[in-house]
């Protein structure tokens, strides 16, 4: 199956740099797709305000941490509204939408991606 917004091969590697350890590699997704919503209220909360420290924080570790599950599109995009937001010191809410809308399909391709390893955890 392909997925529009996840790299599949990507995930399976970080299965393989696990050695194999399925229950390590759910864990990662389970923590990765858990912590996405307190990441995107973070953008979100510097949406109107001119101070967007904690937003720039919670923007470069999404797109860290997505590039590194494989959740390109979300990377791709929190790269992008880090850098805009870092030039203008705030955070469009168009942009804000878009990466909610964006890590709300990713981490539901992760989850029906790991659905089979989740079986034999």
């Amino acid at each position: 199956m392909t997925y529009e917004h996840i790299d599949a091969d990507r995930i399976t590697r970080l299965a393989r740099d696990l050695v194999g350890d399925v229950r390590s590699c759910v864990r990662f997704i389970d923590d990765f797709v858990g912590a996405s919503a307190d990441r995107i209220a973070r953008v979100r909360g510097a949406v109107g305000h001119e101070v967007v420290d904690d937003a720039l924080a919670s923007l470069l570790s999404l797109a860290t941490s997505s590039a590194m599950i494989g959740a390109e599109s979300l990377a791709a995009a929190a790269r992008e509204i880090h850098t805009e937001a870092s030039r203008s010191r705030s955070v469009p809410a168009l942009a804000a939408d878009r990466l909610e809308r964006i890590s709300a399909a990713s981490c539901a391709e992760l989850v029906h991606l790991s659905a089979p390893w989740r079986v034999a955890a």
